[in-house]
């Protein structure tokens, strides 16, 4: 007996089939309109049976396609846990090398060592004291100086004393008068005081000017400082 919706020529019902399922074509062993039929998936050619229902439906898939779908989520899954737990593992490897190095540093702190400044013992990082840091800061920036000097010198027979003569001893930033004897000397530090006379580059060296007779002037140390690097 012929059932409604029953098809006759392989045609029709592939026709149908594609047009519920376009993955999937008729492979035969068509059982009738409530019975079951073979299909084949268009993209890997795997032959699978299903229930005309589920054709009616759409709702049939390749079992081969669907799983290889799965294992290869999966395989996402387990490569983005295994990025994860190799990151989580170089974090860890960074803060205990951080933790080592604070930890080697903390002992090198504890072993006594001569300051560079005095030569006295201590457990400090590299001075003994502010003071030592300060010096050894100066001394730094006093070589720097010199360097910088040196370089640009074509003058070499200049001296405050000299210039001092040459300017009869007076500022040319003020006009006041300087006082060689305007000074302290602390622990064999030399320290000028305002009034000091110091040499000063009527244009900067760090414009350009040379270090000749021809560019320098006496000037208050106090004086000279607040002029800086302006012409």
């Amino acid at each position: 007996m012929t059932r409604k919706g029953d098809f006759k020529p392989t045609n029709e019902i592939n026709a149908f089939i594609e047009e519920r399922i376009p993955g999937c074509e008729y492979a035969g062993n068509y059982t009738g309109a409530d019975g079951r039929t073979d299909l084949r998936c268009k993209k890997c050619g795997t032959v699978f049976n299903r229930s005309m229902i589920s054709v009616r439906k759409g709702h049939c898939s390749c079992p081969a396609c669907r799983e290889e779908k799965q294992n290869k989520a999966r395989r996402l899954k387990e490569e983005e846990k295994r990025k994860k737990e190799e990151e989580r593992l170089k974090k860890e490897e960074k803060r205990e090398e951080i933790k080592k190095d604070r930890e080697r540093r903390r002992q090198l702190r504890s072993v006594p060592h001569p300051c560079p400044v005095c030569g006295s013992m201590t457990t400090r990082q590299k001075y003994c004291s502010d003071k030592c840091r300060s010096k050894a800061n100066n001394s730094t920036k006093e070589a720097r100086r010199r360097k910088k000097l040196a370089a640009v010198t074509v003058d070499k027979d200049i001296t405050v004393m000299g210039l001092f003569r040459r300017d009869a001893g007076v500022c040319h930033i003020c006009g006041g008068k300087c006082n060689a004897e305007d000074f302290t000397v602390i622990d064999g530090t030399f320290i000028a005081g305002d009034w000091y006379p110091s040499i000063d580059h009527v244009v900067p060296l760090i414009k350009g000017g040379i270090h000749s007779w021809d560019n320098v002037k006496l000037a208050h140390r106090r004086c000279n400082s607040r002029k800086g690097g302006k012409i």
